[in-house]
């Protein structure tokens, strides 16, 4: 890598941001008029701003030695990657647009949030420190990346599905009724989400717990960051609880998946940015 790549790898975050705030523009522009003479513009401009993200990522696997996760910043731009990608194989495989206009806002979110920290904060340096060079860290922070972006599939869909079932309700087949999926394709995508983001984020919880007992000669650091973690879990815990054991359904647990995906970002952006835990 060049030794100049500082000054013009955290520019390809600001142009991934770019290219989702133009995704976003054009995924609401498309949900809101279903003009057909653009419906591909949309994509085109994501598989765009999801190139340009891999090639920040990649850019910073090579100038950094490993994977962009270690800081708070950069763990939030590839879990706005992740759910751009995810949702890239969702439209190509459902032909679902409406997904986008819940989805892509998102990730735009996550994107500007990491980008501007990225430019306040100098970069990182050099190797990791000794404290995560481990795989049980890797483990650790990987299942729970995937957990946060299963999560906002999960969020879409709850969300939509909230949406369509008011309009239903009210008897009004309308606006939201001709632009997204069934309800029950919704319940099903949002509760399978819910699922698997769940086992993630407890394979990453378990590890993690394994990754500060060998490095802290048996000791938990139990920090802020730590204990909004477990939080998390016994919110998500509950959320598949009451789905498969005391049988909700439909609104409740749509519901209860949005309010915990909103959680879970305030939560992150509290103990990442205002209050710094789990620095090392």
């Amino acid at each position: 890598m060049p030794p100049d790549a500082g000054e013009w790898v955290p520019v390809l975050s600001w142009l991934a941001a770019a290219g989702y705030a133009l995704a976003v523009f054009f995924y609401l522009r498309h949900f809101f008029r279903r003009d057909r003479r653009t419906y591909r513009l949309p994509m085109a401009l994501l598989s765009a701003a999801v190139a340009v993200h891999t090639v920040w990522l990649v850019a910073e696997r090579v100038s950094l030695g490993y994977l962009p996760f270690a800081r708070a910043p950069e763990a939030l731009s590839l879990v706005a990657w992740g759910i751009a990608v995810a949702y890239w194989f969702i439209e190509r495989r459902t032909g679902h647009e409406a997904f986008g206009a819940f989805m892509i806002p998102v990730v735009f979110l996550f994107q500007a949030v990491a980008a501007g920290f990225m430019l306040a904060l100098p970069r990182p340096p050099g190797p990791l420190p000794a404290i995560l060079q481990s795989v049980w860290f890797e483990i650790h922070v990987g299942a729970a990346l995937f957990s946060y972006c299963v999560f906002a599939v999960a969020f879409a869909a709850g969300l939509m599905h909230i949406l369509l079932f008011h309009e239903l309700r009210l008897k009004h087949f309308g606006f939201f009724f001709e632009r997204m999926p069934p309800l029950d394709a919704l319940e099903r995508i949002n509760f399978q989400a819910v699922a698997l983001g769940f086992l993630f984020l407890t394979i990453g919880l378990a590890s993690g717990v394994v990754w500060s007992l060998s490095t802290r000669a048996g000791s938990l650091l139990l920090d802020a960051k730590e204990i909004s973690a477990i939080v998390v879990w016994l919110l998500y815990a509950a959320n598949v609880h009451t789905r498969s054991r005391l049988g909700w359904r439909g609104r409740r647990t749509a519901l209860f998946s949005v309010i915990n995906f909103l959680l879970l970002f305030v939560v992150f952006f509290i103990t990442s940015f205002v209050l710094k835990a789990h620095q090392f």
